[in-house]
């Protein structure tokens, strides 16, 4: 049977044309395994699909293949082009928002610190973060801070209040029993 994508281009008397069947059917095979090849190719140009041409990556930032499983190869594939960016505050702020959820970056020129503060709305890899900011941070820095805001809630409490009163005798006054 032909394809129904392919029957909307077709005049009606090719639906009963055997060898026009065959052909289709074995047309969109080839069809569907061209697109499977084109997507894996278009994949091993982005680091964290690359499968079968990761020791290309290797050669391009070490010239020779690294050794280790594919995931420690891709981390230190990254960790070696993030070595090459600029120090600035663009740059800080990806490599914090790719360690938790980076609420700002600012720096202590005086203390010669960068400091990142997160939101606890989400976990916070700061060893990753602390190496990551090694690797590229410039010898006028001395280190990297790293703060937590906890996101701020209003507790709202209601409830009903009873109240009474009590008088209690002053000091020094008697209250005489009877009447004379």
């Amino acid at each position: 049977m032909i394809p129904l994508r392919y029957r909307e281009m077709l005049p009606p008397y090719w639906y009963e044309i055997d060898m026009a069947d065959r052909h289709f059917s074995v047309f969109e095979k080839e069809m569907d395994d061209r697109l499977k090849t084109i997507d894996d190719l278009g994949n091993q140009f982005i680091l964290r699909r690359s499968t079968w041409a990761l020791w290309i990556w290797d050669w391009v930032y070490f010239r020779k293949t690294q050794s280790g499983s594919d995931d420690e190869r891709r981390e230190a594939i990254r960790r070696k082009r993030w070595g090459h960016r600029a120090f600035r505050l663009p740059v800080l702020r990806d490599i914090g928002n790719q360690h938790g959820k980076l609420l700002s970056v600012s720096e202590d020129f005086l203390a010669q610190e960068i400091q990142f503060e997160f939101s606890l709305s989400q976990p916070v890899n700061m060893a990753g973060l602390q190496v990551d900011f090694e690797y590229i941070r410039p010898i006028h820095i001395r280190r990297a801070v790293f703060s937590s805001l906890v996101p701020s809630q209003v507790i709202k409490i209601n409830g009903i209040g009873y109240s009474h009163g009590v008088d209690f005798p002053i000091c020094g006054f008697e209250m005489p029993l009877g009447g004379g």
